[in-house]
């Protein structure tokens, strides 16, 4: 795959000791990310940026430690990192994948979130960040659930603020409460468990490790 070509081509440039020393780094943390180390991935990636804020594999690096960030649940820092990412060659590859964890991020805040005015605005940024992977790519079957998913839980709050307040309906008869409600606990479930979206490079290094070549969702988290 592109993504993948391209950080070959880039790690076969990488001569001098300290640029081979800063990728054997960047190996070593995606190795801790995959296996679900979070916090010594975030260690090993941080390092790296502080080492070389300007490197090659900037954008990568950034990248995948705002996954570790919130899968560790530090929601706030790892959106604010997938919107650091510069918006060059490399970052347009990635524009669907940020947005779609940024809705991620947003979306399982919300579920967290205990005042309805907080959940409300939080689900509402989820819905913008998966309308835009959707307005470029139609096709995103994880995006297009995940938007539904929180459709329903933006519909189901608004259903209970409308019956809490006495909202009542045409016929003057107070408004039913919102049916389906152990559905929607499945699909928060969904949610809870979703996973973020990783760069294919990340996805790739099991097999290319495994194979013996330099190893480097948008995993698809959730």
């Amino acid at each position: 795959m592109k993504p993948l070509s391209l950080l070959l081509l880039l790690t076969a440039s990488l001569s001098l000791p300290e640029e081979f020393r800063q990728y054997r780094m960047v190996q070593k943390a995606n190795h801790h990310y995959l296996s679900g180390e979070y916090h010594e991935a975030e260690r090993l990636y941080r390092n790296l940026l502080a080492d070389d804020p300007d490197g090659k594999l900037k954008t990568a690096i950034r990248f995948n430690l705002a996954g570790t960030l919130a899968l560790q649940r530090k929601y706030a820092d790892a959106r604010s990192l997938y919107r650091s990412i510069p918006a060059g060659r490399e970052g347009k590859k990635l524009r669907n994948p940020i947005d779609y964890n940024e809705g991620s991020c947003f979306a399982r805040e919300a579920l967290a979130a205990e005042k309805p005015g907080r959940k409300a605005e939080l689900l509402g940024q989820a819905l913008r960040r998966y309308t835009a992977v959707l307005s470029r790519d139609p096709a995103d079957t994880d995006a297009r659930i995940n938007y539904e998913i929180v459709y329903r839980m933006v519909q189901k709050q608004n259903a209970s603020s409308s019956s809490k307040s006495g909202g009542r309906g045409e016929n003057g008869n107070q408004d039913p409460a919102p049916a389906g409600n152990q559905s929607m606990k499945s699909a928060e479930r969904i949610l809870e468990n979703a996973q973020l979206q990783e760069n294919e490079v990340m996805r790739r290094i099991p097999q290319i490790h495994d194979s013996g070549a330099a190893s480097a969702k948008n995993v698809k988290d959730w």
